[in-house]
């Protein structure tokens, strides 16, 4: 059966090691520091070592939503998840991270996916043009500012996710 994609991009450039900035972007402790739409990221449990089962508390429109995904890690050029049990509409999003000499680029997608045709068009432009104007900017530039403004140590002291 067909699926049909509504997607959004934007990537930036992070003067930080890839590393560094994988561990920081794949912490779910520290998802909530960058993303503004998550208020937590909790482990389900871990399926392997680059999958585990996660439930993200979102926020939208001053509301609270949890739902289960399924992440998986790449260590260090992906990060990624998609919405678990949702018949009719599953969310996703990705980061892609990509070394350029002593920077690393990020590229960050968000979408909503559905078997419905016309459903996730409908959904992906409502919420990422209305509720959630250029939110992968904000939170790629809160994520620069975040790693770009750590310290080594405090990378270190943060447990990763992977």
């Amino acid at each position: 059966m067909r699926t049909w994609h509504y997607q959004v991009h934007n990537q930036i450039q992070i003067n930080a090691p890839i590393d560094r900035v994988y561990t920081t972007t794949s912490n779910p402790e520290v998802v909530p520091t960058y993303a503004p739409d998550i208020r937590r990221v909790e482990l389900v449990e871990k399926l392997s070592n680059g999958e585990a089962l996660v439930r993200s508390h979102l926020k939208v429109a001053g509301l609270s939503f949890v739902y289960l995904y399924r992440y998986r890690y790449h260590l260090p050029i992906y990060y990624g998840g998609v919405q678990e049990r949702a018949p009719f509409v599953r969310g996703y999003f990705s980061f892609s991270f990509e070394r350029r000499g002593e920077e690393t680029v990020v590229s960050h997608t968000e979408g909503i996916m559905s078997r419905i045709p016309g459903l996730a068009t409908l959904l992906g432009i409502f919420y990422f043009h209305v509720l959630a104007r250029d939110l992968i900017r904000k939170e790629l530039l809160r994520l620069r500012n975040l790693v770009e403004n750590q310290s080594v140590k405090e990378v270190v002291a943060t447990p990763s996710s992977s």
